[in-house]
């Protein structure tokens, strides 16, 4: 039994972790996000990594415990970057087939120092899902926060 939930979990890795080709509408969702930053963060960082597109303003190195999915905090602490209370985080990548990952989405996980939306909306082929991942501190001008929301597609289940 242990083998086959070993083969499950990773065969689900593999499809929802590697990232493929854009679809066109990727690029289009991109282009819209990236006036959206420019317009109220002009020195926001935007980057391209791997099929990852990423903007980011105002983040940190944060010392976190992280969490199992049982909730067990870990004692070992990990540095991660984050949003400070009015900076924010957002990337975007396409992945092959519709979501099916462990989260539910859209939802808004709330972490210690920060809130991540999280969000897999199946793409206008059908082919792919859209990884959308936005963290954000608690005093991110809400404007902006307003206009990100407006330019993200959403899943079928609304948000």
């Amino acid at each position: 039994m242990k083998s086959w939930m070993t083969f499950t979990f990773l065969v689900v890795c593999f499809v929802n972790c590697s990232a493929h080709a854009a679809p066109a509408s990727h690029s289009a969702i991109e282009k819209k996000i990236r006036k959206v930053v420019e317009q109220f963060f002009p020195e926001a960082e935007i980057s391209q990594d791997n099929g990852t597109w990423t903007a980011k303003h105002a983040t940190m190195m944060f010392t976190i415990h992280r969490h199992a999915m049982t909730g067990e905090v870990y004692k070992k602490t990990d540095q991660r970057e984050g949003p400070n209370f009015k900076g924010f985080i957002l990337s975007l990548s396409t992945q092959e087939g519709v979501y099916h990952g462990q989260a539910v989405v859209p939802q808004t996980l709330n972490q210690r120092y920060w809130s991540t939306f999280i969000d897999g909306p199946t793409t206008e082929d059908g082919k792919h899902h859209l990884m959308i991942n936005f963290s954000f501190g608690s005093r991110l001008d809400k404007e902006f926060k307003e206009a990100v929301f407006k330019a993200l597609p959403k899943s079928e289940f609304g948000t």
